[in-house]
């Protein structure tokens, strides 16, 4: 079923500039296609379909390109983080526009156990970070593949 699933996934995406995740159940259920939103967000994720800019300010999934999966060499570095701030169980990583979502799949791909997972926008990346996982175990983390993260760390 997951193999069918996703290949539907893929016919809808390749026609249409669909909006939201409830827009794509939605098709998915019109070709015969039941499924949870939980599912299909595993399937977005594992397909690596990522969300573009549309010219009128809103976004749509996109099937990837090869292209798309080479991380550029600046996402490994911290030139394009403003700060990091660690309160509790959650982080966040504000960048310049454009660049936390790309960061944010580094970081899934990198981090580990600490981390239970982000949440991307245009210029800010939530990290969601388990029970054990404590403001010097992240940023040890973050530092294997951010050099120079703790330098962006705000405290109050």
């Amino acid at each position: 079923m997951k193999e069918i699933r996703q290949r539907t996934i893929r016919k809808i995406l390749s026609k249409r500039q669909v909006q939201n995740q409830d827009e794509l159940l939605n098709l998915l259920a019109e070709d015969g296609i039941a499924t949870t939103q939980a599912t299909l967000s595993r399937d977005l994720k594992e397909m690596r379909v990522v969300k573009l800019h549309r010219p009128d300010g809103g976004y749509f999934f996109s099937l990837p390109v090869e292209s798309m999966h080479v991380v550029p060499d600046a996402v490994h570095s911290v030139s394009g983080i403003v700060s990091l701030e660690i309160s509790g169980q959650m982080a966040v990583i504000r960048t310049r526009p454009g660049y936390a979502n790309m960061l944010g799949a580094v970081v899934d791909a990198s981090v580990g156990a600490g981390v239970m997972g982000t949440i991307a926008g245009d210029d800010t990346l939530l990290l969601i970070l388990r029970q054990d996982t404590g403001e010097a175990a992240l940023l040890t983390t973050l530092s294997r593949f951010l050099p120079g993260i703790e330098d962006k760390l705000v405290r109050y």
